[in-house]
């Protein structure tokens, strides 16, 4: 089982997704269950990310809301953001 560490930009990302979409919050819900259990779950089209990215990866909620993280060790991982493609990929 996968444990997950949350930043304060992802929890912060997650409120207001639920603010906008509290139906989405399900979606969101189970997916993570899927990732705590086996990170590599075909249904989360799950990937590295590549370019300024590269370390980082992505798992899908919806066809557009993603959650990137980054892995710490074997067994544990950071979430870094929710959100549609605009949002979790953009530049600084």
């Amino acid at each position: 089982m996968v444990k997950i560490e949350r930043t304060g930009k992802f929890n912060q990302l997650l409120d207001e997704i639920h603010y906008e979409d509290s139906a989405l919050k399900a979606e969101i819900d189970k997916r993570i269950r899927w990732f705590r259990k086996n990170s590599q779950d075909t249904r989360l089209d799950n990937h590295p990310l590549t370019g300024r990215m590269k370390g980082k990866w992505a798992f899908s909620i919806t066809d557009d809301i993603r959650i990137v993280y980054e892995w710490l060790g074997k067994t544990t991982v950071r979430f870094l953001g929710i959100g549609g493609h605009r949002k979790v990929y953009k530049r600084k």
